[in-house]
């Protein structure tokens, strides 16, 4: 029976060892979600028939030097028809879509309406707001200024 017991130490410790080192390899808090972002999968498409019109801006961090939030692209914003606290903010996965007449905005600061379809994305930096308001990116399909 001692026999026995001092075989099965070192096979425990091991097994001890091994199951310590997997746990703490998994909990590894930082990473990034791997299905979010301009090139994860398409959770809802706007088609253009929808007819959807937002406002669109560039967002730096000149007005709040506290706001870190998806800095330095573009922005829409759109409120449900018939329901006035339901605000998505879409931002721009693909700028290269959209032509001259919105290159200006990045300088002036502008906002501007306009028409858009698009692919929408799940964001990776999640926030905390309201529950009717969403935060997505989006693969424009179509977008021209109102």
């Amino acid at each position: 029976m001692k026999n026995l017991r001092n075989n099965l130490k070192p096979a425990l410790t091991i097994i001890c060892c091994l199951g310590l080192t997997l746990l703490i390899n998994s909990c590894k808090g930082d990473d990034i979600p791997t299905n979010c972002g301009c090139d994860s999968e398409t959770i809802t498409t706007i088609l253009e028939s929808a007819n959807l019109v937002g406002e669109m801006y560039y967002k730096t961090q000149s007005n709040d030097p506290m706001d870190t939030y998806y800095n330095n692209q573009f922005w829409i914003v759109y409120t449900e028809e018939n329901c006035v606290n339901c605000v998505h903010s879409l931002i721009v996965c693909n700028e290269e879509i959209m032509t001259n007449q919105f290159e200006n905005i990045k300088q002036t600061g502008e906002v501007v309406d306009v028409k858009f379809s698009g692919l929408l994305k799940e964001i990776c930096e999640k926030t905390f707001a309201p529950a009717d308001y969403t935060y997505e990116r989006i693969t424009l399909t179509s977008i021209e200024r109102k």
